[in-house]
């Protein structure tokens, strides 16, 4: 499971450590106690959450979005603003921040709030990141003889390019490849999964169970049959990591 990086630029820091036994096994978290910290902590390691207080000395919470925006537009983590007054509320709002909460912070309230932002994320998917991994899914499915004008090409070759970059989706491969997926193509997340069922064995009919197994360094087994969409995924994403 890939740990989730917290970066909680906050002037009463002491609520840190009610997250880490709350949330230490999903997450590891960072604090800056200042806006400069802040930038400068986001510029070593860009964290996937920011929780940030809107008063925050020398550059404001307000500020850091701002900077952290010219700089790294598509690389924005996601962010938790919590602030005092409905003017700093609604500044956070201006800015496109839609988890806010009220301060002091609560440690409960907000290790919920994480949790729910990860949970948002885990369904969530850069398409714009996904685009390398694809293109080099697709060139090994190419290379293995799978036609790129089957519909189930695209769809597997965007399964392997998830699933590369987060194993875990290999879990929930319905709700967190297939339905994504869907989504983006605007189907059903069954549909995703009967196209690519579909080229698997349209290939295994071209070239052979033995010829998808042996391209991918695998043990021939007479009696193995045609791969599963989720072995057929697994074996390209164990080919992307090896290449």
């Amino acid at each position: 499971m890939k740990r989730i990086n917290v970066l909680c630029a906050m002037r009463d820091s002491r609520v840190v450590e009610n997250l880490r036994r709350e949330l230490g096994e999903r997450c590891s978290f960072r604090v800056a106690q200042s806006g400069e910290a802040a930038l400068a902590a986001c510029g070593r390691q860009m964290p996937d959450i920011l929780v940030i207080d809107a008063v925050l000395p020398y550059i404001d919470g307000l500020g850091v979005i701002d900077r952290l925006r010219a700089m790294y537009s598509e690389r924005m983590p996601e962010v938790i603003g919590g602030s005092v007054l409905c003017f700093s509320d609604g500044e956070f709002a201006r800015r496109g921040v839609t988890h806010r909460l009220s301060i002091p912070w609560d440690a409960r309230t907000l290790s919920e709030k994480i949790a729910a932002v990860i949970e948002q994320m885990d369904t969530q998917v850069d398409w714009s990141r996904a685009q390398k991994g694809f293109e080099r899914a697709a060139g090994l499915l190419e290379q293995m003889g799978m036609s790129e004008k089957l519909r189930g090409f695209t769809y597997l070759s965007f399964a392997a390019a998830l699933a590369s970059e987060d194993e875990e989706r290999l879990y929930a491969i319905g709700e967190r490849i297939y339905a994504p997926i869907a989504s983006r193509f605007q189907t059903s997340p069954a549909n995703v999964e009967r196209l690519i069922r579909h080229a698997v064995e349209r290939t295994a009919d071209t070239v052979g169970e033995h010829g998808i197994y042996s391209f991918f360094g695998n043990t021939i087994d007479p009696m193995r049959g045609k791969p599963t969409n989720a072995q057929m995924i697994g074996m390209l994403v164990q080919r992307l990591r090896l290449a």
